[in-house]
């Protein structure tokens, strides 16, 4: 078993999306020798293959860092933080079932390594599994309350679970470490609107927006919001503007229609629910057959023509 001085070292975090990615090493990890030098002890060429694939990983070559994980684990496999990295590397590459094992190796060896049970939490959430995930998350943020990701991780998997208190608490907790991070106002945003908080909802989405005003999405769940409130102008705005950063976004389409529909606008529904149609026909038909913002339109002959189609 590793020392708790090494139990408890940390490793330093960049922002490479929502994994906690992995520090860098300086140098180009092609170039390192650590499988050809024989004259290099064990324990130097293990922390030489993490460091290539520490590289690796930062750049995005996720099988080439697995494989260098993998030849330090070979050396030397009591390092948790080996198998931590590991294990974000197999995430990454959608391995969540390995993935998961990885992080049981890491928690095995230092069961007061946050990040192995963020990451563990993480991969939890990537398979559904969001009761789990929120119980090794919750874990992981008593471990290290400084771990931003850790808690927007675990607001998203309250989302999930439609614990929206809980979820902006989190996001709250991920805010004060890290108050540039977008996307946890913007999930924030949607826990508010879980709870029927609209006004909260939608300043926290302009703050949003302030940092992130191209993101079609933030445009998206702020028409959204503004149609619960009855404000069906400004929800097409929303999503006009949302499709003026992206255009392929049935989302927007879709929440177009919504306000039409609402708003008693036959033709603007049917021409919105057209382009939604076109751009996703499966999902989307689905979903308007039982959303009730549809349904003073519902037995409409044109609009079932439509859904027929």
């Amino acid at each position: 078993m590793p020392t708790p001085g090494r139990c408890d070292r940390t490793l330093k975090l960049g922002n490479l999306g929502l994994d906690p990615p992995l520090g860098v090493v300086s140098g180009a990890p092609d170039r390192m020798s650590a499988g050809s030098d024989a004259t290099l002890s064990k324990p130097t060429r293990a922390e030489l293959f993490r460091g290539q694939g520490d590289a690796l990983y930062a750049i995005g070559r996720y099988s080439e860092a697995l494989a260098r994980f993998q030849a330090a684990l070979a050396l030397n496999d009591q390092e948790h933080a080996v198998w931590t990295l590991q294990g974000f590397c197999l995430a990454a590459l959608k391995q969540f079932e390995a993935a998961i094992e990885s992080f049981n190796q890491a928690i095995a060896r230092c069961p007061a390594y946050g990040l192995a049970w963020h990451g563990k939490g993480h991969a939890l959430a990537k398979l559904s599994h969001f009761e789990e995930a929120v119980t090794h998350l919750e874990r992981a943020v008593k471990l290290t309350p400084d771990d931003n990701k850790a808690w927007y991780n675990l607001g998203t998997a309250q989302n999930q679970l439609r614990r929206y208190k809980d979820a902006v608490a989190s996001f709250e907790h991920s805010l004060k470490v890290n108050p540039q991070d977008h996307r946890a106002r913007y999930n924030q945003g949607v826990a508010l609107g879980g709870l029927h908080r609209y006004e909260e909802a939608l300043q926290v989405l302009q703050l949003a927006l302030e940092q992130r005003p191209n993101a079609h999405y933030i445009w998206n769940q702020r028409g959204t919001v503004l149609i619960q409130m009855g404000r069906y102008a400004e929800a097409v705005e929303s999503f006009d503007t949302s499709l003026s950063h992206q255009i392929d976004n049935p989302n927007a389409w879709y929440g177009k229609a919504r306000a039409y529909a609402m708003a008693g606008d036959l033709e603007q529904t049917l021409r919105n629910l057209y382009r939604t149609f076109v751009l996703s026909p499966y999902l989307y038909r689905v979903m308007v057959q039982i959303d009730a913002h549809f349904d003073e339109l519902r037995h409409h002959p044109r609009f079932q023509q439509l859904i027929d189609a």
